[in-house]
């Protein structure tokens, strides 16, 4: 569909998949799908319906070169923008939905994606954003929601209320959102798994940018005038200093929060494919990915349970429930269930000032 345009949103500091991701390489920019990067991942499954020219990419400028490097093959690098420094996702959303706005007019789909998720099941995908988008072209704000299969704590939820009007595909149903709940304790989200009408945010975003930026004015005046001051100052300045003067203005915070928790234009299409935001190296090995393309073997003297991500060859005697990850400087040794307090091994790295392995 050719007014279709996509946004891969490609920042990140690199923290959970330590030690193979770093500052300077992090989640989306290492190969932690059988050899592909996230990123790369991300961009061939937009493909078969978003053309090459109709996708933007928003980095930083620390990985500005990578992300050129890793997505040569399908953009060039005018379709990357480099952020001078992170604000999280509202800023980076408002600035593509602008420079969309600007180049293609406010009736253009846009639709948003992070850069580090995996997503099964190419032709579900296709078909919800596809639902997704006839929401969009109404003037809503389109969010999916994937349907839970487990009380998980570590996601955000989303309340959906009144359904619209069906589509063909009655599994492609649309419903009003009545709310956003934080990430909720097990109880509360075993409740939500039982009543139903509760879906993960996904993160994905589905809109008209005119509607986008409608809703920007509305309920970030703040970050709508800096947008306007940015529209001004490339005409005069160019797109560097441009970029520069914005984020020196706008506040760094979430999209979910600056809008999406406070518009009425909100709507759910709930998913059904499988998918996974890759937090943890837990999340990798209950999907039974690995970062390699091909490994050593591993040799199990009364050990079980365990999962090795390593180009040696590795032995293990005598235990269990482990999940060992061997980089080319740094060895991580964990128990499974415990990946999430990686990042405090990358926190006490940088008090300890050992920047050579950040």
């Amino acid at each position: 569909m050719p007014n279709i345009y996509g946004v891969v949103l490609a920042g990140g500091s690199g923290t959970r998949f330590w030690p193979l991701s770093r500052h300077r390489k992090p989640k989306q920019l290492i190969p932690l799908i059988t050899g592909s990067t996230t990123l790369e991942v991300t961009v061939k499954r937009l493909l078969p319906f978003i053309p090459e020219s109709n996708l933007i990419v928003v980095t930083n400028q620390e990985q500005y070169a990578d992300v050129v490097n890793n997505l040569s093959p399908h953009l060039n690098e005018t379709q990357i923008i480099a952020e001078p420094r992170g604000r999280n996702t509202a800023p980076a959303i408002a600035l593509a939905a602008q420079l969309l706005a600007d180049k293609v007019g406010k009736d253009a789909i846009m639709m948003v994606f992070p850069a580090d998720h995996y997503i099964g099941d190419q032709d579900r995908f296709q078909a919800h954003l596809l639902r997704a988008a006839e929401c969009a072209a109404d003037g809503s704000l389109v969010t999916l929601g994937i349907k839970p299969n487990r009380p998980e704590t570590g996601y955000g939820y989303i309340q959906g209320g009144q359904q619209l009007p069906s589509a063909d595909d009655q599994e492609l149903a649309a419903f009003k959102v009545e709310g956003f709940v934080e990430k909720p304790d097990y109880r509360t989200a075993a409740t939500y798994l039982m009543e139903g009408g509760y879906y993960w945010n996904s993160g994905i975003f589905i809109w008209k940018t005119g509607s986008i930026l409608e809703e920007i004015a509305k309920l970030t005046p703040e970050l709508s005038m800096s947008l306007a001051d940015f529209v001004k100052n490339r005409a005069d300045q160019g797109l560097q200093p441009a970029l520069e003067q914005l984020y020196q203005e706008v506040e760094a915070i979430s999209i979910d929060i600056s809008i999406m928790e406070k518009s009425q234009r909100v709507v759910v299409v709930p998913a059904d494919f499988s998918w996974s935001d890759l937090g943890s190296w837990d999340s990798l090995d209950e999907l039974q990915l690995s970062p390699f393309s091909s490994s050593p073997p591993v040799i199990a003297i009364g050990a079980t349970d365990n999962t090795v991500y390593s180009r040696k060859l590795t032995a293990l005697v005598d235990v269990e429930n482990l999940l060992i990850v061997e980089s080319d400087d740094a060895l991580l040794i964990c128990r499974k269930g415990s990946t999430q307090q990686v990042k405090e091994v990358v926190a006490e790295l940088a008090r300890a000032k050992l920047d050579q392995f950040l």
